[in-house]
C-alpha cells in the first residue's frame, strides 16, 4: 500500500507546501496515522488523502504558532545549466501555487496529484462536485496567468 500511493501523496504534499523536507515529513505522518487507526481496512486513496490534507492544516497550524527562520534551502544540484533551468520553472510553479487562495490551492493539488475523481475529491475537502470543478477551473485559469507573468 506504501509503495503504491506514496509517489502521487508526496506530489500532493510538495504541491501544497512547496517544501520538500516538510512533506516528507506529513508523508510519514500520514501513513503513522492511517496504520494506528485504520490498519485492518482497505485504503481508499480519499482516505489516504483526508489523512495526508488534516496532517498538513495540523502543522500549518503549528508552524504559525512558531517563529519563521529565514534560511535559504541549500542547493545539492550538480550546478549543470539544464538541471537549474527545470529547478527554477519548478520552482516558478511552485510560487504560483502559493500565490493562490489555500481552498484553490488544495484542490487543484488534489486534482493533479492523486488521480482521485472529482467526487472523491468532494468528499476529502467536503465541498460539491460543481464546486471543486469550478475551483479547479478557476485555479487553472490563475497558474496560467501568473506563469504568463500576470498578476500576482
Amino acid at each position: 500500500m506504501f509503495e503504491f500511493h506514496k509517489e502521487k501523496l508526496f506530489a500532493y504534499l510538495m504541491r501544497m507546501g512547496g517544501d520538500y523536507e516538510l512533506s516528507r515529513d506529513i508523508l510519514q505522518e500520514t501513513f503513522r496515522r492511517y496504520l494506528e487507526h485504520y490498519s485492518g481496512s482497505d485504503a481508499s486513496p480519499s482516505l489516504l488523502y483526508t489523512i495526508a490534507r488534516n496532517a498538513f492544516v495540523d502543522q500549518v497550524r503549528r508552524q504559525a504558532r512558531q517563529t519563521p527562520l529565514d534560511e535559504e534551502p541549500c542547493d545539492r544540484g550538480n550546478g549543470a545549466e539544464h538541471e537549474m533551468l527545470i529547478r527554477e520553472s519548478y520552482h516558478g510553479v511552485l510560487d504560483a501555487l502559493k500565490a493562490l487562495a489555500a481552498d484553490e490551492r488544495e484542490v487543484l493539488s488534489l486534482a493533479i496529484s492523486s488521480e482521485l475523481s472529482y467526487q472523491e475529491i468532494a468528499e476529502v475537502m467536503n465541498l460539491t462536485v460543481a464546486n471543486v470543478k469550478v475551483k479547479v477551473h478557476r485555479a487553472r485559469k490563475r497558474i496560467r496567468e501568473i506563469l504568463k507573468g500576470g498578476q500576482q
